[in-house]
């Protein structure tokens, strides 16, 4: 199993942050479990959440995935409180793998490490969503236990696949 760990965001890491987010910009992609980073025009504005994601701005958990050589190779965010953005669509757990470094099993291992989290804050499921034709981020899900509630269509954007996941399981 690849080996990761996750880290509360601080002021030590805003150059590994702040290239993790170039790179997701340079690819024209949003940052899934950012907390809006790609929004961020500032280190300082997205560690103070002064930008607001696409689901609205609700109180949330941030953890920078590390690899053992210290790189910063995904993150992910539990949504702490919910709205009806995160209820239809977006879920209460978002996580990305920054581009370069797909593929390489890092996005189960951060869902794994996020559920534990999760489950240390009282949650014993979470909603997790993807957009349909993500075939990946659906397989993972399902390897972490994701149980596949409903396939919604979400206006002007691709349907969404519905999973509860116990976070025992993390």
């Amino acid at each position: 199993m690849t080996k990761l760990r996750l880290e509360t965001p601080g002021a030590e890491h805003k150059e590994a942050v702040m290239d993790f987010r170039q790179e997701f910009l340079a690819a024209r992609e949003r940052v899934s479990g950012g907390v809006g980073l790609e929004l961020a025009d500032t280190y300082e504005r997205w560690l103070t959440r002064s930008v607001v994601p696409h689901y609205g701005k609700v109180e949330e958990a941030v953890f920078l995935a590390f690899d053992q050589g210290d790189n910063l190779v995904g993150i992910s965010d539990i949504r702490l409180q919910t709205n009806e953005t995160i209820s239809a669509y977006a879920g209460q757990i978002g996580y990305s793998v920054r581009p370069s470094q797909r593929n390489k099993g890092y996005a189960s291992e951060i869902l794994r490490l996020t559920l534990g989290q999760a489950a240390g804050l009282g949650f014993s499921q979470v909603l997790i969503t993807c957009n349909e034709p993500n075939t990946a981020s659906a397989k993972v899900i399902e390897r972490n236990g994701g149980r596949l509630e409903a396939v919604i269509p979400h206006p002007g954007y691709p349907n969404v696949k519905r999973y509860w996941v116990e976070t025992s399981r993390g």
